[in-house]
């Protein structure tokens, strides 16, 4: 069985390269800054010329040289403050739209690749793989699952002989009818469902009735006698092979499918991938227009 469907999967063919549409193909014409806001560089050669000019009427100047430089300066900075922050937030704006656009553009790309691309069909092979993988290696792990049967066969046993104390036929000082029911409202009924934390939960119950329940649980506890020839029942060990029979029959329904779309994912390709062809191209185009708006700051 998991031969002949794995010769399915080895016997697929891989579609082709799909040509898709790219930022590349388009050679937009960037948007012109707005009129009136310059360039990051030009602002400052305006501010070097500002400042030069300043200077230079400073040393024509008569006494008191220095009185010019005051407005002259602080026209220079604040006209330098506004444009630069104008130019910051046109370039934030550009910036933001590029990432939206690029963000738009990689999400349809990665989507028509894992419908109809090679990725897309890597994929599903490197999935089958694991999933082939996972069936080879259901006789180590029931193995391991009836051999952990042993390991854990005390506390199984403990465990089935707890939940044959129940709280309500038990004497425990504190706690009555009504607390009883309490607990029963909470999922605890026998002593195999006692905790410190499950019970203190209950309303009404604080440290000293929680402890009470607890010493009740410890005393039906010292009561178990493990058996070891009981460690591992023929019931025990149906159940696991049960468990590893029904994983088996998962897995292999799952391959026997998944070889068969691996097969016809090459066929099937052009028609899923078709209709995110237009919205690609589309978003390809938005994206090239943002970089030649975002190049032009």
């Amino acid at each position: 069985m998991l031969a002949k469907v794995w010769a399915m999967v080895m016997a697929s063919v891989a579609p082709p390269a799909l040509q898709l549409p790219l930022p590349d193909h388009f050679q937009p014409t960037g948007r012109p800054l707005p009129l009136g806001l310059l360039r990051r560089e030009y602002i400052i050669l305006i501010e070097i010329a500002l400042s030069a000019l300043s200077l230079l009427l400073c040393g024509l100047q008569a006494e008191p040289r220095y009185i010019i430089l005051v407005p002259v300066l602080s026209a220079i900075w604040i006209i330098g403050s506004l444009t630069s922050k104008a130019y910051k937030a046109e370039v934030q704006q550009r910036r933001e739209a590029f990432n939206r656009a690029k963000m738009d553009y990689d999400h349809l790309f990665s989507q028509i690749q894992q419908l109809g691309g090679l990725e897309g069909f890597i994929a599903k092979r490197t999935m089958l793989e694991k999933m082939k993988d996972e069936m080879l290696g259901l006789p180590e792990e029931e193995k391991r699952a009836l051999a952990a049967l042993h390991d854990t066969a005390r506390e199984r046993q403990k465990q089935k002989f707890l939940e044959g104390f129940f709280i309500d036929v038990a004497s425990i000082p504190g706690v009555g009818p009504a607390r009883k029911a309490a607990l029963r409202s909470f999922g605890i009924e026998t002593a195999a469902d006692v905790t410190r934390r499950g019970v203190k939960q209950v309303k009404g119950f604080g440290d000293h009735l929680t402890q009470a329940v607890i010493d009740w649980k410890a005393s039906c506890e010292r009561r178990f006698v493990f058996r070891p020839n009981e460690a591992v029942t023929p019931a025990d060990r149906q159940a696991v092979m049960a468990k590893m029979t029904a994983k088996r029959h998962r897995l292999e329904s799952t391959l026997t499918v998944g070889a068969t779309e691996l097969q016809r994912f090459r066929l099937h390709a052009p028609a899923r991938t078709m209709p995110l062809m237009e919205p690609l191209r589309q978003a390809a185009e938005k994206l090239a227009q943002a970089q030649a708006d975002l190049s032009r700051c």
